[in-house]
C-alpha cells in the first residue's frame, strides 16, 4: 500500500460514521495484497497515540511549512485562522500539486516517527523533499499525522474494531489481544493464522483495570477498600537491576522518576510488574495539588524538577510477581501475594467503608475506591468491580475566554473552552472544558463566538466574554505556579439566563479550595 492510496483512503472516511469508517477501511485493506506487511503498518498509523513520541509541536511544525514553501509566517498564519488546522491550510496553499513520488507506507511510517526535536538538517531535508514530493492530499493528511491531530475521530477502539474485522475475528479477542500486545505483534500472528501470546513479561505494557462510579446499594459484601490518590496512575515493570515506568497509556517515563526507580530497586523481590500511583506531596509528606504532578511529568530539568516537587509511589495492586503472574488470581489472593512489599496502598479489608472515606478526605486524599475482594484484575476494562466514591462535586458559573476546534467528528466547531471567572476588572482562567455539550450546543457556542473573535493565536481564538456557562469540577486546586484552577470541568449547560456580572468570581474559587 502507498501512502497516497492510504490519503485516499483517509479522505474518503473523513466524514463517516465510526460504523462506516470500520467497513470502509477493512474492505480497501482487503485490496491492499502487494506489500505484506502493509495493512499492519497502516493501524499503526491510524492508531495515531501508538506512534512514537516526535516532538513536533504546532509552533515548529509552521516554521518548517514557511521554510519548505518559502511563505511567510503571516500567510500561514492567516490559513491556519480560516481552517485551523494545518494540514487542511497547506492542501489550500498548494491544492494543485501532483504527486511526483509514489511513497511507501513503510517509508511514510518512519518518517511520522523521526524524533523532530533532535533532527539534523539532512533529516529535514528528507521531510522538505517528501512533502514537496506529495499531492496536496497526500500533505494534508502528512501534516495532521505528523502532529498526531488527524481529526478522523479513529481511536484505538476503532482500529480494534477494524482488526476484528478485517482478520475476521471476535471484537472480544482483538481487544484481550491488544492488552498484552502491540498492533504490528497482533497482525503479524493473524496474518499467519495464529493467536498471540498473552503472557505477561518485563518490559510489555499491560492496560490498567479502570474505576467506574457505582451506587453505594451496588457495592461489594466481600471487599477491600484503598485511598483513592490524587497522581498519576503508573505501571512499574521490575527485572533484577532493570526497571521500567510506563504511565497509563503505555508509554515509558522512567527518567521522569529516578527517585522512584531507587526506591523500587531495593524492593527483595526478582521480578514484578506492579500497578500504582505517584503522587506530589508536600514538605510534611501530605498530599500536594495534583497539578504539580505536571513538573515531574513535563519537565526538561529532571532533577530540578525532583528538587521542586517530591512525590511518594504506592503499590495498589500486582500482576506479576517473582515469575509467577498472579493477575487471574482474586484480589484477596493478589493482596496476600504481595503483603511483603512495602509503599502499600492505605486499605482496609473489614469495617465502616464511610468512616474510612472520611478519614482519607481529611488526609487529604482524593476519595476511596471499594474493590470487589473476590475479582481478578481485568486488565484494560473500566470495572463495577472497582467502585470509586469521591466528596459532591461543585457547581460553578463561568464564562468562556478562548475556545479551539475539536477532533474527529467535531472538526468543524469549538470543541474545547477556556473558562473564565471574574477577578480584579477582569477574568481568572481556571481551566478547560470540553465535555458535556450535544451536538446542538457545540454548533450554536461555535456561530456565537465566531461572530466574537477578538484574536488568534496558535490555533487559539480568544473570545469577548458573552457566553455564560454552568460547569461541574471534581475539586479546586492549585498547580506549582500557585495558579488556581479546576479538576475535570463539565458543562451541565449553557445559562443564556444569566448575564457576564452574574458569574462567579475568583474569590468563590478560593473559597471551595
Amino acid at each position: 500500500m502507498t501512502w497516497e492510496n492510504m490519503s485516499r483512503m483517509l479522505q474518503a472516511t473523513d466524514q463517516l460514521t465510526p460504523t462506516q469508517q470500520i467497513s470502509r477501511i477493512s474492505r480497501d485493506l482487503e485490496t491492499f495484497t502487494t506489500e505484506k506487511s502493509s495493512p499492519s503498518l497502516v493501524l499503526q498509523i491510524l492508531d495515531k497515540d501508538k506512534l512514537e513520541a516526535n516532538n513536533l509541536g504546532l509552533a515548529k511544525a509552521k516554521k518548517w511549512i514557511a521554510k519548505i514553501f518559502d511563505v511567510f509566517d503571516d500567510e500561514i498564519d492567516g490559513l491556519m485562522y480560516a481552517h485551523d488546522d494545518l494540514g487542511e491550510a497547506i492542501y489550500h496553499l498548494d491544492s494543485s500539486a501532483e504527486k511526483q513520488r509514489n511513497f511507501s507506507v513503510q517509508y511514510v511510517h518512519r518518517l511520522l516517527n523521526m524524533n523532530c526535536g533532535k533532527i539534523d538538517s539532512n533529516e529535514f531535508e528528507m521531510i522538505e523533499e517528501s512533502i514537496l514530493a506529495m499531492s496536496a492530499n497526500a500533505r494534508r493528511w502528512f501534516i495532521r499525522y505528523m502532529l498526531r491531530t488527524p481529526r478522523n475521530g479513529i481511536n484505538e477502539g476503532t482500529v480494534a474494531k477494524i482488526i476484528a474485522k478485517y482478520y475476521r475475528k471476535k471484537q472480544t479477542d482483538v481487544k484481550k489481544d491488544l492488552n498484552f500486545n502491540s498492533v504490528q505483534v497482533v497482525c503479524q500472528y493473524y496474518e499467519g493464522g495464529q493467536s498471540p501470546p498473552c503472557n505477561l513479561t518485563y518490559g510489555k505494557f499491560v492496560k490498567p483495570m479502570l474505576a467506574k462510579e457505582v451506587p453505594m446499594n451496588k457495592w461489594p459484601t466481600d471487599f477491600v477498600v484503598d485511598y483513592k490518590y490524587d497522581g498519576n496512575r503508573y505501571q512499574i515493570h521490575i527485572d533484577g537491576n532493570k526497571t521500567i515506568i510506563f504511565n497509563r497509556k503505555g508509554k515509558i517515563v522512567t527518567q521522569q522518576f529516578p527517585d522512584v526507580v531507587e526506591l523500587v530497586q531495593a524492593y527483595d523481590i526478582e521480578n514484578a510488574i506492579l500497578d500504582g500511583e505517584i503522587y506530589p506531596i508536600l514538605e510534611n509528606g501530605a498530599p500536594a495539588p495534583h497539578k504539580q504532578m505536571g513538573t515531574r511529568v513535563h519537565s526538561k530539568n529532571v532533577q530540578e524538577a525532583m528538587e521542586r516537587v517530591k512525590v511518594k509511589w504506592v503499590i495498589f495492586d500486582c500482576l506479576m510477581l517473582n515469575n509467577e503472574t498472579v493477575m487471574d488470581l482474586s484480589y484477596t489472593e493478589r493482596l496476600e501475594k504481595m503483603k511483603d512489599l512495602p509503599n502499600q496502598a492505605h486499605r482496609i479489608t473489614e469495617g465502616d467503608i464511610m468512616a474510612f472515606y472520611h478519614e482519607a478526605i481529611n488526609e487529604g486524599f482524593e476519595g476511596i475506591i471499594v474493590k470487589d475482594a473476590s475479582q481478578p484484575y481485568q486488565s484494560g476494562k473500566r470495572s463495577v468491580f472497582w467502585a470509586k466514591y469521591k466528596p459532591p462535586q461543585i457547581n460553578l458559573d463561568v464564562v468562556i475566554l478562548s475556545a479551539k476546534y475539536g477532533e474527529g467528528k467535531r472538526s468543524n466547531v469549538f470543541g474545547t473552552y477556556e473558562l473564565g471567572v471574574r477577578a480584579n476588572n477582569g477574568y481568572h482562567s481556571v481551566g478547560w472544558c470540553g465535555t458535556g455539550f450535544s451536538d446542538s450546543d457545540l454548533i450554536n457556542l461555535t456561530n456565537t463566538l465566531r461572530r466574537n473573535v477578538e484574536s488568534f493565536d496558535n490555533g487559539r481564538f480568544f473570545v469577548s466574554p458573552v457566553v455564560v456557562l454552568e460547569v461541574k469540577a471534581d475539586l479546586v486546586s492549585r498547580d506549582a505556579n500557585n495558579d488556581i484552577g479546576l479538576r475535570f470541568p463539565r458543562c451541565i449547560r449553557i445559562r443564556d439566563d444569566k448575564f457576564v456580572a452574574d458569574i462567579n468570581t475568583l474569590e468563590d474559587v478560593e473559597r471551595l479550595e
